[in-house]
């Protein structure tokens, strides 16, 4: 994946096909501290301790038919190669918690891509599910939260 935003979108239909009726999404940009933090959240049916070890595992994958589940293991590769992070958390019946920093200034982290286009996709194609967004940097802040977009806040 060239792009955060194609790992997000990854990650994001992990979570929808886990059942989450709810995904936050949060990417932090930290100058002062060189540090770029993307953190998603789900309500999912969360994973039992066994599944979470093996979780980002390139040769393991929950996903029937498959033989690989590369899109973890990506994402924590690009961590590692931009000096950063990464950590996953999950309970079952409760969700899953992922967050990967990443060096800001850092020449192999890889570029935030098309997070409009990524974040259109996931809200069109899944009117079921709520989404939360937020971009942090300095003291901008932008986001939106489709519990608003619907009238249900």
């Amino acid at each position: 994946m060239q792009d955060l935003s194609l790992h997000i979108l990854d990650i994001v239909e992990n979570s929808i096909r886990a059942g989450a009726g709810r995904v936050e999404i949060r990417l932090t940009e930290d100058e002062e501290n060189d540090v770029l933090t993307v953190s998603i959240r789900d309500d999912g049916k969360g994973m039992d301790p066994q599944t979470l070890r093996r979780a980002a595992d390139p040769f393991f994958t929950a996903k029937p038919g498959r033989r690989f589940g590369l899109g973890l293991a990506m994402f924590r590769q690009a961590t590692r190669e931009a000096d950063g992070s990464f950590e996953i958390s999950s309970t079952p019946e409760a969700g899953t918690s992922i967050t990967a920093t990443f060096r800001l200034s850092h020449p192999d982290r890889k570029p935030f891509g098309d997070m409009a286009a990524t974040l259109e996709t996931l809200v069109a194609a899944n009117p079921g599910v709520q989404f939360g967004y937020e971009y942090k940097a300095g003291t901008e802040v932008i986001g939106f939260d489709t519990r608003e977009l619907n009238g249900h806040e």
